[in-house]
Formats: C-alpha cells, structure tokens, sequence
C-alpha cells in the first residue's frame, strides 16, 4: 500500500507559505488532563472516550452509530483541513482553493468519475443501513464539531485562504476511500512503457522486463486450478501511438499523487501457532507510504457493547482500514496489479463524437462539469468516453482510459464488513465487495487459522497482456469482466506455517491470468522468508525485531559480485580503499553507526545507471524522473532482478557494454567505474570525512508538514534500513516514507498488541500530539493499544483524558 505525497504546487505554497506566524492552533478537546462533559445532538446514548498519553482514544458506545457520531467530532477536532483536503484531491476541487496548478489534477480526477461514481453509490441499494446510519450519524459528528469551532475557529488555512468547509456529507467519506483506490491501483505507465516499445523493441523489452523475473517468491506459492490460458499476447504497437503517447506523458507526468514518493511497498505477513510462544497465531501489517504531517492515519480503538475494534482509521471516515477485533485482524499490502488499460481509439473523420468499435461507429458519451479556479475564471470541462472509458489525450491519436473502478464500487463496504467479520468465511465473503485497490490481504485468527488473500478487480481480457495501449477499434483487447473472486489467489493454512507479501510477484506464473507486471523487487519479501522459516516461540516482542530487520538483501546478492570486480583495482587514494574495505566488511545491516550502507547505496545507484543510460542515450530515450509502477525501488530501468541475473551470472553480457566508447565493456569495468564515481559523489555530498557518512548521519527521519512549511516540518532523528530493507530507509538522504503504520498482534495476547505511525494524531503542530510518536518510532518503538473492553480496566496511562459525550 503506498500512495503518493501531495505537494502544494507553487500558487499553493504562495498562499499557504504566508500562514507562518499564524497559528493553526484551534479549540482541542485534548489540551488538558481534565475530565470534560459533550453535549452532541444526535446521541441515542451517553458515550465515554478515554485518551491515552498519545491521543488516541478508546470509544465507548452502545451503538455504532454513536461511535460513528464521536468519531466524527474527534476526526474534525484534529483533522479538519486535512479532511478537506483530502476530500477535494478526491473530488477535482483542489484548484477552486489553491489555484491552476492544481487544475490538471482536477481534471484528471473528474475523467475518473470518483465523485460521480461515490454518488451512485450512495443513491444505490447497495450501501447496508447499518453502515449507511454509520456514516450519516459520521458527517453529522464531523459537522457539529465545525459548528462549535465557528468561523473564527477554523484551523489557520481555512482563514488565511480566505474559505470555510462545505458541511460534510456521506458521500465526503466515500469520495477519499474511492480515491485511495485510484492512488493504490492507478497508472499511466503503460504510455511510457509504449516509448521503450518503440524505441528498443519487442525483444529487448521482453528481455528486460520479462513477465517471469528470476529469483521471484510469490505469495501464494501454489494454485489448484492449473488450467492454461495464453497469459500474455505479443507487444504489439498501434501505429502511430508513440508520439501520442509521448505527448500524453509529457502532460501527465507531473502529476503530483497523494502518497507514493519516499516510500518502497509495503510488508505483512501471519505465522501460525506452531511459530509462536502463545500456540495461537500472530499478524503484523506495515504499510509503506509517503510521510506527512499530520500523518494519514488516525488511530483508534472503539467498543461498542463489549464489541472491540483497534487499528487505524482515515481522517474523514468511521471505517477501521487496518486492525484486529476480538476474533480476527487484517492488513494490507498494495497487490500493484495491472488494474488500468489504454486504449487507442479510432475517431470517425466525418465526426468528432464518434468512434469506431467492433466495426461500428458508436456516439462519444459526453459529460460536461464547471471547474472552479482561484483567481481565474471556471474552467468548463467536456468530460467524453469511450466503451473503454474517459479520454484522457486528443493529441495526435486519441486515448481512453480503462480501470477497474469506473463507476460506482463498493470498497469502503468491503473494509467495513472485513472489520466486523468474525472468522475467514465472513471475510471472504465481505471481499466479494472489493473493487480497487486490489490487494493482498493478509489473515489471522483466534482460531488458528492464517490466510493470504489477493484480492479485488482483476480484469479478464482478450488478448492477455495490458502493457502498452493498444488499438480501441477491433475490440480484441476488450475486457470480458472480473475474475470471480473464488479463482483469485488464497493461501490457507500452508505447510510452511507462514504467510508473507511484500508487493512482489502473488503467484506462480502457472496461475490460469494475467494480473500484472509491475511488482516491487523481491529483496524484502526474500528476507522475510529467510527470518519467519525457521522462526519460532514468537511474541510480540521477538516479532518486532522482525518487522524492524535492516539487513540488506539486495546488497547481499550484489555486493560479492561487485567486490570481486574491484580486487584488481590499483586504490592510490586512501579513501578509496579504506570505503573499498569498509563496504567488504559490511555485514548488510544498515543500522545507523555503519558506513557500508552510504557506500553500497550509492555505488549501486550508480552502477544502474551506466550499465542502463548509454542505452537509452544512444536510442533516444528520454526517461522522465521517478520510478515506473508504484515503487521507488523501481527507477526508469529494468527490473531488478534481470540486473541481478546479469550481474551474477553473465559478467560479460552485451547489456553492460557502454554504447558510448569504442572498447567493449564488461561487468567488472562498468562495477570499477561506478565505484570511483560513487566515491565522488559521497565527497561532493558529505565531504571527506568519512565519519561523516555513518548511516544514522544521513538516514534521519524528517517529515514535511502537509503544507510544505519548512517550519511546521520535523525531524526524528536518525533511524535503520534501506530502500531495500523489510524497514525501509533511505536511499542516501533523509527518511521520508516507509512504514507508515506498523502493528504486530498476538492472538493470545490480544491485550498486548502494539502499533506506531511516524506523526502524532493532531494536525495543530501547538498540540503536543503532532509529532509526538516520531521519535518513537525512528527508534524502532511501539505504543500499546490498550484493547480493553472495559473502560474501568484501562490502565492509568490509557485515559490522560477522559471526555463523556451526552445526548442533547
């Protein structure tokens, strides 16, 4: 799971930037240790809500609405511009406040549909009424919290941009799930990947990206359903695509996503009693997104009638995301299937609002919107689509979008049945609802029982592959409909005692269809097999080391190779052969007194590019910055395991000849170059002081403020891991994604499950819940989530504060 970063664009930062010196301080229900009295409309009864030392409460009702309703009240005291926020990226209304340069992401979001789809929904038969009284009775908590702060209230940025929040509806709720959905299973790689189509060939591609990478663990090691289906059609481009493409690239490009940058996957993974001190099995969830504060996560426990619920929420709804109740947990990881196919369409001449399909000329379905703009006038946007969906590019060829969450899709039903579920039928049943994103869901139970589920829309098509855009007019690339969730992935209860994903592969490629090609590299989930395999008498706290590892696994299966290439180099400089023999006796542990971490990195960085950038200079490829499908770790080159199975078992591959010389180079030339190179780099960087490049000196935990204030940032200190690592780090710089959410539960021990995120529950940076957990968690420490279903029970530090909220 790793959504991208949203970063005020320059009209933005010149607004918010004025907000220094103004405080974004607002009336907090946590400021003191009193004990307060509420009086909320709307209450069927009396709800009791205990803080604990990091604000996070434990909510006490007799009905989930009423939690519903306090959740709300508590979202909007602490959240409120972050919910609004959120809201309008989710809506295409980012522009009507901070101005044009949020107008393409605007418009990309209404193509989309979310909001329109989220509207559907809610006018449908499709919500349950226990939910939909959950999130009336939600909005209704959200609104009266901005009755009492009044406009004078508001956090500073509704103040200074001069603006107060639309009163909030259940639709708000559904727009942000709607729109994580996108985030999480949303690409447009597939134009960049028609460039290098073109450019390099059908070959070369299928050698460099292969559908079948070496060295893979999938997830879900082996399928019972063993039937053969062609899985992959040839790489075939529409004539004529690849300037459209390009041009579409260059528009899309910039977009600025909400979560994505700074962060390398996402881990979880379950073992079962045999594993475990308790005989009763464990779960831990660490999904890696990009950091802000405040943080996207909102932690909470709620007990409704003896009934627990604890885990993490999203700030603008009542639905536990990731968590445990009394007989059950769940976590996710992003699945990064191929959820979104282009299309090229054929335009009839005679006729802009047709298009041909399937031998016929079919009418361009038009929707037509008003798009508010700061300080410019509203913009109005023709909204067309194809059979295939909305068109995202007139230039040069026509281009339509295909993902598998047009329209109305049930996903925040799914998370709120999978929360209330009581053992793996009934969640399996509520992930018959699943739509985008599709992920792997990971199983535990009081029972016993551990599962590993890869779930959620995963299109059937024609002709296989989705790669490339490919030609909209003869339909032989149409999609059929959705895989049945029955034929999807399931790992129930295996031999090896353990289920594990880390954005990699989640099958065998005898798996019967095609989900995708844009894995993260394996080298986490690699590593986690090598430490649950022979693990056992886990508990909580032999687990979090596990989910803390730092050793490299990448640097493990590269670094032999690359050091053997160095041994015949002559070192007159003796900083280059005390890093040569720092980095040789390195133990791939990156914790923070190491220097072999710094060295490694950026050897490695720089090593793919001259193996990969001749190649593309020499073609003409000009690779646009960032990383291809939904991970850092992923670069504009490919994948890294076929740079693995060069480097370890062809050293004289064609690949690692330079295009640019006249000599033909080998691995060990390219290996000694990079290696001089990175030595450079670090002194340009860091200086010569070697000292200077231990990994705690760089690899700091520093978190940007959701405005991008400089002074509303904070900085954690110095923290483990790589871009590689099961806990992710850097790759040489500050720390600014990774596990965003980490929680370990024993099912023996329900009482004793702990979690952390990097941020504090409040937006205020007055408030002392800020970024209170940020240093915790750059130590690698947790805090305990007090799953007590008594409030009389709770430890004295679980309620600092306690607020009773009374009917009116």
């Amino acid at each position: 799971m790793r959504p991208r970063q949203l970063r005020l664009e320059k009209s933005a930062v010149a607004f918010v930037a004025s907000l220094t010196g103004l405080s974004l301080a607002f009336d907090s229900l946590t400021a003191s240790g009193a004990t307060d009295a509420v009086t909320l409309a709307g209450l069927g009864d009396g709800v009791r809500v205990c803080f604990d030392r990091h604000d996070i409460p434990h909510i006490y009702a007799k009905s989930w609405p009423d939690a519903a309703r306090v959740l709300g009240y508590l979202h909007a005291g602490e959240r409120l511009w972050q919910m609004d926020l959120f809201c309008r990226q989710g809506s295409g209304t980012v522009a009507e406040i901070l101005g044009p340069d949020a107008l393409e992401s605007d418009i990309l979001v209404r193509q989309l549909g979310i909001r329109r789809g989220c509207e559907a929904l809610w006018n449908s038969s499709d919500v349950p009424a226990a939910l939909r009284a959950e999130l009336i009775a939600y909005a209704e908590g959200v609104n009266a919290r901005v009755a009492e702060l009044g406009e004078k209230g508001l956090p500073a940025p509704f103040q200074k941009l001069g603006y107060q929040p639309a009163p909030w509806t259940p639709v708000d709720t559904l727009v942000f799930t709607k729109y994580m959905g996108w985030d999480q299973s949303g690409t447009l790689d597939d134009l960049w990947f028609c460039l290098m189509v073109e450019k390099l060939g059908v070959t070369a591609v299928e050698e460099l990206w292969p559908i079948d990478r070496p060295y893979e663990t999938p997830a879900v090691k082996a399928q019972v359903d063993r039937r053969k289906y062609a899985v992959a059609s040839p790489l075939a481009p529409v004539p004529g695509a690849a300037p459209a493409c390009a041009a579409a690239l260059r528009r899309y490009g910039k977009l600025r996503w909400l979560g994505r940058g700074g962060s390398f996957g996402s881990n979880n993974w379950a073992v079962d009693g045999t594993k475990t001190d308790s005989g009763k099995p464990m779960l831990c969830s660490d999904p890696h997104l990009g950091f802000s504060l405040p943080m996207i996560w909102y932690a909470c426990h709620t007990c409704v009638n003896g009934e627990n619920l604890v885990g993490v929420t999203f700030p603008g709804g009542p639905g536990f995301i990731i968590g445990h109740n009394d007989e059950l947990g769940w976590g996710l990881t992003n699945l990064q299937a191929d959820a979104v196919d282009l299309f090229v369409e054929t335009i009839n001449p005679a006729d802009a609002m047709q298009y041909q399909h399937r031998g016929e000329w079919k009418r361009i379905h038009r929707v037509t919107e008003q798009v508010a703009v700061r300080g410019e006038p509203a913009r109005i946007l023709n909204v067309d689509s194809t059979v295939h969906g909305p068109i995202i590019s007139r230039e040069g060829r026509t281009i339509s979008l295909q993902w598998t969450g047009l329209g109305p899709t049930k996903d925040l039903v799914a998370l709120w049945r999978v929360s209330h579920a009581k053992n793996l039928k009934q969640l399996l049943n509520a992930l018959d609802d699943l739509t985008v994103p599709a992920m792997n869901v990971i199983y535990a139970d009081r029972a016993g029982n551990i599962a590993m589920h890869p779930c959620g829309a995963l299109p059937i098509r024609l002709r296989g592959q989705g790669r490339i855009p490919m030609d909209g007019a003869s339909g032989d690339h149409d999609w059929t409909g959705m895989i049945p969730r029955s034929g999807l992935p399931l790992a129930i209860n295996p031999p090896d005692h353990f289920v594990a994903s880390a954005n990699a592969r989640p099958t065998p490629l005898d798996y019967p269809h095609y989900l995708g090609w844009m894995w993260d590299c394996s080298y986490r989930v690699r590593r986690i097999h090598d430490l649950l395999g022979p693990a056992r008498k886990l508990t909580v706290e032999t687990m979090k080391p596990i989910q803390l590892d730092a050793y490299d696994k990448a640097a493990e299966r590269f670094l032999p190779m690359l050091l053997q290439d160095l041994k015949a180099a002559d070192f007159n400089d003796p900083l280059a052969k005390r890093a040569a023999r720092e980095v040789e006796n390195w133990n791939y542990v990156a914790d923070t007194r190491a220097l072999g971490p710094a060295i490694w990195l950026r050897w490695f960085d720089i090593y793919r590019g001259q193996v990969w950038d001749d190649e593309w200079k020499s073609r003409g490829i000009e690779q646009p910055r960032g990383s291809w499908g939904f991970s850092g770790s992923n670069q504009r080159e490919p994948e890294l395991e076929v740079l693995e199975y060069l480097t370890r078992e062809f050293p004289t591959s064609i690949w690692f000849d330079d295009r640019s010389t006249p000599a033909r180079e080998s691995r060990a030339d390219i290996a000694r170059r990079s290696f001089d190179l990175a030595l450079a780099s670090l002194r340009k960087q860091f200086g010569d002081d070697v000292e200077k490049w231990r990994w705690g000196n760089i690899n700091e935990l520093k978190v940007r403020s959701l405005t991008q204030q400089p002074e509303l940032s904070r900085n954690g200190g110095p923290t483990v891991g790589t871009e590689f690592t099961v806990n992710p780090g850097s790759n040489v710089g500050p720390v600014g994604g990774g596990a965003s959410w980490r929680m370990i539960v024993d099912f023996g021990h329900l009482d004793q499950s702990v979690g952390i995120y990097p941020g504090g529950q409040s937006e205020n940076p007055d408030s002392p819940f800020y970024d209170d957990q940020m240093k915790l968690w750059a130590k690698g420490q947790y805090v305990p989530l007090y799953m007590v279903g008594n409030p009389q029970k709770l430890p004295p530090q679980a309620k600092v504060k306690v607020i009773s909220f009374r009917r009116l």
